[in-house]
Formats: structure tokens, C-alpha cells, sequence
């Protein structure tokens, strides 16, 4: 996994958003299975929102989600909502974290 990320700060409700890119190789997801991965994201902590980017070559019947699992830490999971199992290839996901 590569990750950056960068701090951007605003006003107006929330007191900053971190971003963070990742190089994720996400494990094949069996048959209505789910696999995760993590992103250092610094700065994040539970009960921040996530937004996720996922990347456009993402394959249909995967449903992505994300959250902070831990301090700096989002966990990003592809759930494959299909009869077969799925290999995503290696791609790169961006994920907004929004201090509240």
C-alpha cells in the first residue's frame, strides 16, 4: 500500500479535511464475502466522516464502504455482492476524512 495525504483547512461546521491516496491490492472477495484493507491517514479519528473514492475500474458487484477504525487509520472493505468471486485489480483509492 502507498499512501499521501495532505490536511486542508476550513471553517464553517467542521474544522478541517484530511485526504489521503492509497495503492490498494485488495485479496479476492469470495461469493457475498468481504475483504479489508487499511489507509494511514493522519490526523483521523473515530467518529470522523469518510468519504471514499473508489477508482472508475472498480468491478461491478463490489460494494465499497469506508469508516475510522482507529486513530490515523481508515479501513476501507469491498463487499462482493455476487454468486462467484471477485479479484480487483491493484488500484488507487482516495478517501476524505471530515473532522467534526
Amino acid at each position: 500500500m502507498n499512501s499521501l495525504y495532505e490536511t486542508i483547512n476550513f471553517g464553517h461546521g467542521f474544522d478541517r479535511v484530511v485526504k489521503a491516496k492509497a495503492t490498494l491490492d485488495f485479496p479476492s472477495a469470495g461469493a457475498a464475502a468481504t475483504q479489508a484493507l487499511t489507509v494511514a491517514v493522519p490526523g483521523a479519528a473515530l467518529g470522523d466522516a469518510v468519504v471514499l473514492a473508489p477508482p472508475s475500474t472498480l468491478n461491478a458487484g463490489l460494494i465499497p464502504s469506508a469508516f475510522v477504525s482507529a486513530a490515523n487509520t481508515v479501513t476501507i472493505r469491498v463487499t462482493n455482492i455476487t454468486a462467484v468471486a471477485i479479484d480487483a485489480a491493484s488500484a488507487t483509492w482516495g478517501v476524505l476524512v471530515f473532522k467534526i
